[in-house]
């Protein structure tokens, strides 16, 4: 089992209701580390859409669903029909507000410094920050500490509950939404977390509050079950005590992705739609098209420096062969840390002091990797 991060000055306080919450100012961190572009932030403006993934990519599905915005995308963007089929990630984007009124701020500051991926039925996860973020990380956490939300004090977790804990997990059907590791595989709801990292992100007693009243944290998916402490108390036992690798009756059972279709002599359109124009762009566009925005991977974001690399023409992703290939190669060596197999921990290894592309998804798949250095071997053709 992984290190439990204990959160002081919580004590035997009633937890308050969402409108008694802390009134933190939020830090400037959330704006300058680009937090926006994908979360929630309290009393903190979204990022315009030009600026935030989330933002974006919920535009682009409305539009795809008015055929007369989908009309006049498609004469400004001539290659809107494959925005429609790409955009599969950052619909689902937590609020900072509730997080921070329940998760163990001890914990925050580990997750930002060492991101894994807490809910494996989303491709996205927490991107990993730079050398640069360090001041911000330290005011993000200090704003998490003063959003927590006083609890109960409740009794210390009993292995003797584990056997209630299941039943209720089962009777109440926790499984409909949450994963617990390979004892219970799914989820059935990709924005819920795997419950078998609710042992670390939680304290204790924040978790038996947070079971029994999830409201009184703010506005949430999760609801309101009706359950009693004691009820509430033995579900904490099973989901902090249990053990998440096996079940009786059920396995996980590992899964790997198809195989894409290989192209003998691929080209740059072949490239381009695959890797570089479908996932790359994002973060490192060329600003003569793009009204002047070159994306934080190109001009440095989430606390790295600019890298001065744009990969949205032929030239420069030809001209920088080496740097593209040892970043998709760094993101596999990452991808055991971020990605965690059902019912496994978040596996320590030492990360690459550069990272690897792309942040905060999967990496790029294997015969991706092998298509793109093909083109190159054979010339880079377009």
């Amino acid at each position: 089992m992984s290190a439990r991060f204990p959160l002081a000055l919580l004590g035997a306080l009633a937890y308050a209701s969402a409108s008694e919450a802390a009134d933190a100012p939020p830090p400037a961190a959330f704006t300058t580390l680009q937090c926006t572009a994908c979360h929630v932030i309290p009393t903190v403006a979204a990022a315009p859409r030009t600026e935030s993934c989330a933002g974006c990519h919920a535009w682009i599905e409305s539009v795809a669903q008015n055929p007369a915005a989908r009309a006049k995308a498609m004469e400004i963007f001539p290659k809107w029909p494959r925005y429609e089929v790409d955009v599969k990630t950052y619909f689902a984007v937590p609020d900072l507000g509730v997080a921070a009124a329940r998760l163990d701020p001890a914990w925050v500051r580990a997750y930002l410094a060492d991101p894994y991926d807490v809910r494996p039925g989303l491709p996205e996860t927490m991107v990993r920050l730079g050398p640069e973020a360090k001041a911000g990380v330290d005011d993000i956490v200090a704003w998490f500490s003063a959003r927590s939300r006083p609890v109960s004090a409740t009794p210390t977790p009993s292995a003797a509950n584990i056997p209630a804990g299941e039943a209720l997990f089962t009777t109440r059907s926790c499984a409909t939404c949450h994963a617990f590791g390979g004892r219970f595989p799914g989820p059935g709801i990709p924005a819920a977390p795997d419950l078998q990292h609710a042992r670390d992100r939680m304290t204790d007693d924040t978790l038996v509050a947070w079971i029994q009243r999830p409201s009184a944290f703010g506005s949430t998916a999760m609801p309101d079950l009706g359950l009693t402490v004691t009820e509430a108390v033995a579900l904490r036992d099973f989901i902090v005590l249990a053990d998440p690798r096996t079940h009786p009756s059920l396995m996980a059972v590992a899964t790997s992705a198809a195989p894409r279709s290989p192209v003998a002599a691929p080209r740059w359109d072949d490239v381009e739609s695959r890797v570089f124009g479908k996932i790359c762009v994002h973060c490192h566009m060329d600003p003569a098209q793009n009204e002047g925005r070159v994306g934080p991977g190109n001009g440095g974001g989430f606390g790295w420096p600019a890298t001065g690399l744009e990969l949205q023409t032929y030239a420069s992703v030809v001209a920088n062969r080496d740097r593209i290939l040892a970043a998709m190669h760094r993101r596999e060596v990452e991808a055991p840390r971020d990605v965690v197999p059902a019912g496994e921990e978040p596996q320590a290894i030492a990360r690459p002091q550069k990272p690897g592309m792309p942040l905060g998804l999967p990496p790029i798949p294997a015969d991706d990797i092998a298509l793109v250095e093909l083109w190159y071997r054979d010339g880079a053709p377009e």
